[in-house]
């Protein structure tokens, strides 16, 4: 892939030149790159991840149109070089939240108001973090959302627990564009 520079007759140019240079733009630099070779058939996965990234195109163009959402990608793109606010639109939709760790040292379940920390984090925003806690039969014990404070998501317990063994906590955490990670700790 090369940049092409005080080239008058390339610049501006997008598209395939014969069968081997594809020309394309990115924020107003010609790019000129050898043309793809094109496969006869995806494989399941790649048809899947072609879907996915139709599905964050789609996303993209749809955050764009609101100005809420426009200022913020808009913002995030200014921070890199050669990156437009659809690219970190599609990266935001691409990328779903990871939660690094449950702590559920604190939790006894003999009183309410106990904590449980979360360490989950995502590229832009974490919306949402839910917690559930179901024994081991699976009969739901208590749910409810954790709340931000000092960069770890905290739940305060609002039941109390008899018996903790074998009984799961679940963490749900989703963002902004609706992806959704689980992850699932036993006591």
């Amino acid at each position: 892939m090369a940049q092409v520079k005080d080239n008058d007759l390339t610049e501006g140019l997008s598209g395939k030149f014969g069968k081997k240079i594809v020309f394309r733009q990115v924020n107003g630099v010609t790019i000129a790159a050898q043309a793809p070779k094109q496969k006869a058939k995806f494989t399941e996965k790649q048809e899947n991840q072609n879907k996915r990234f139709s599905e964050a195109s789609t996303y993209a163009k749809n955050a764009l149109l609101d100005p809420t959402l426009k200022a913020f990608y808009e913002a995030e793109a200014r921070k890199k070089k050669g990156v437009s606010s659809r690219n970190v639109a599609m990266s935001d939709y691409l990328k779903p939240p990871t939660i690094e760790s449950i702590d559920a040292s604190a939790y006894t379940g003999r009183e309410s108001g106990e904590k449980i920390i979360i360490v989950a984090d995502d590229k832009f925003k974490i919306n949402s973090l839910k917690v559930r806690i179901t024994s081991s039969d699976e009969n739901t014990i208590e749910e409810g959302t954790a709340s931000l404070a000092q960069g770890k998501w905290v739940y305060q317990t609002t039941a109390t627990n008899a018996s903790l063994t074998g009984d799961k906590i679940t963490v749900i955490a989703t963002d902004r564009p609706g992806n959704i990670t689980t992850k699932e700790i036993t006591l």
